[in-house]
């Protein structure tokens, strides 16, 4: 029976994604370019193409038909060479999965060369480990790997058409345990899907017919999937077939009358561009990617290679214009240490000169010193000076002592007498020495005090006035320097 279809899909695309998403289902390409988790535009190539050395001619196409301006590319893929195998694995390690996988796929494949390969968990039995395991020719791949190479894009997965219609089984409105077969319309062929709503997945098929080509035909496939999913599993479909795609609605009650099971259509809703705009919201890491891990780990290696490549250019650039830097310092001061150089022969030469000054005005200064400080004093030359004006003729001076002591002048005088002995009195000799100490006391030089001292030889008699050295006269007194200062002395 035909039940009626509920429009409502979950989930939705990654805000932060920015990718070119790629539907190529049995020759019927698509694109899909998103910018940010926005579309910013579709292409739909008219007719069909399944060449896969067409790809790169394709992807550059796509990229200028809807002005996509990133680097990475997904592809949801529906090919005739892609097929699905189940087979069971012993419960070992997930290291030795991998190669009991890889020895599988080489078996299980139905084209020649070498296969690329992806899988899925199914619902096991007992002390096994059942696998979905999707093949496809690797050199094909190869061909859809370089095609994005050459356009300067990074393809990061291809994911097999089975994978995004797993995704949408589990939006029908089911029970979690309830189990369904989804059947979907996949450009010429009809692709199944046999799971349940909580994920769990039992079966995935290829059919080559579809319902908008023979409805006989395609019953009798789906017929033959759900009698070897029992036999397989003993699962009972509960909830018997979906359909989802072009022509599914009008169809649909066609194919109810070759089906024993319930047939109803997807509450999802069909456009064009479904299958690339579908395959966003699916999970990296949890849906089959035929790309190997060392592929889809290839832009984010190129992409910290480039950093890794732009921080060493950047080291390098600063270690040059350090180096350059450092080389113009360096020029800078070896500029600097021979001006310096040269400022240091000229101030050794001015400081030669300034000695030569130097040791010229220390002679003078000392030839100075020597006119300056040895001349003799002015008081005692003036005072000799002045004696020979007041000593009187008869009178000679013998000795002449002046010392300055403080701010006087300490004077001892010897006189004697010179005059002829025949004419000279006693009388004579004393008149001459008293005007001549009248002279000194009271004239410019105010010689206090004034004594003197008459020394005589020891003889009886009187003096003896025949004998130069009679009479002898010893003068002494002092000489105030006020009275120099003052400027009494003219």
């Amino acid at each position: 029976m035909l039940r009626p279809s509920k429009t409502r899909t979950q989930g939705g695309i990654p805000r932060q994604l920015t990718i070119l998403s790629v539907s190529w289902l049995n020759g019927q390409f698509k694109a899909v370019a998103v910018d940010r988790g926005t579309i910013q535009g579709t292409w739909e190539r008219p007719g069909e193409i399944d060449d896969a050395s067409q790809f790169e001619t394709l992807i550059r196409e796509a990229v200028s038909r809807t002005n996509y301006q990133g680097q990475k590319v997904s592809l949801v893929l529906a090919h005739q060479r892609l097929v699905q195998q189940l087979v069971d694995v012993p419960p070992v390690k997930s290291q030795m999965v991998r190669k009991i996988i890889q020895r599988q796929a080489e078996q299980q494949k139905l084209f020649p060369g070498e296969a690329a390969w992806a899988c899925q968990t199914s619902l096991s039995s007992k002390g096994t480990q059942r696998v979905i395991l999707h093949l496809f020719p690797k050199l094909l791949l190869d061909q859809l790997v370089q095609g994005c190479q050459r356009n300067s894009l990074d393809l990061i997965s291809v994911v097999p058409v089975s994978a995004v219609l797993h995704h949408q089984l589990m939006q029908l409105p089911l029970e979690e345990k309830e189990a369904v077969v989804l059947a979907a319309e996949t450009g010429g062929s009809t692709t199944v899907v046999v799971g349940r709503k909580d994920g769990q997945l039992l079966l995935v098929r290829t059919l080559s017919n579809t319902w908008n080509g023979s409805v006989e035909k395609l019953a009798v496939d789906l017929n033959r999937t759900i009698l070897f999913l029992n036999q397989q599993t003993s699962v009972t479909i509960d909830e018997g077939v979906w359909l989802f795609g072009a022509g599914a609605q009008e169809r649909a009650q066609a194919l109810q009358g070759q089906m024993q099971l319930p047939v109803s259509v997807s509450p999802v809703e069909y456009q064009p561009a479904y299958w690339a705009t579908d395959a966003l919201k699916l999970r990296p890491g949890r849906s089959p990617n035929f790309l190997s891990p060392e592929l889809q780990k290839a832009p984010q290696r190129r992409i910290y290679a480039r950093v890794v490549g732009a921080g060493a250019v950047l080291l390098v650039l600063v270690a040059i214009a350090a180096s350059v830097f450092s080389l113009s310092q360096t020029r800078q001061e070896i500029v600097n240490l021979n001006h310096l150089r040269q400022t240091a022969t000229q101030l050794q030469a001015r400081h030669q000169q300034l000695q030569q000054r130097n040791a010229d005005l220390s002679r003078q200064q000392q030839l100075v010193n020597l006119v300056v400080e040895r001349r003799p004093l002015s008081v005692p030359v003036w005072f000799l000076g002045y004696l020979g004006e007041v000593v009187p003729p008869e009178l000679a001076v013998t000795n002449l002592h002046i010392k300055r002591e403080d701010n006087s002048w300490k004077l001892q005088m010897a006189t004697a007498w010179q005059g002829t002995a025949g004419q000279a009195s006693p009388s004579e000799a004393t008149n001459a020495v008293a005007r001549l100490r009248a002279q000194l006391s009271t004239g410019p030089f105010h010689l206090a005090p004034l004594s003197t001292l008459e020394k005589q030889p020891s003889r009886p008699a009187g003096p003896d006035l025949k004998s130069p050295m009679a009479n002898k006269l010893v003068i002494e007194g002092t000489i105030r320097e006020e009275t120099f200062r003052e400027g009494t002395i003219r």
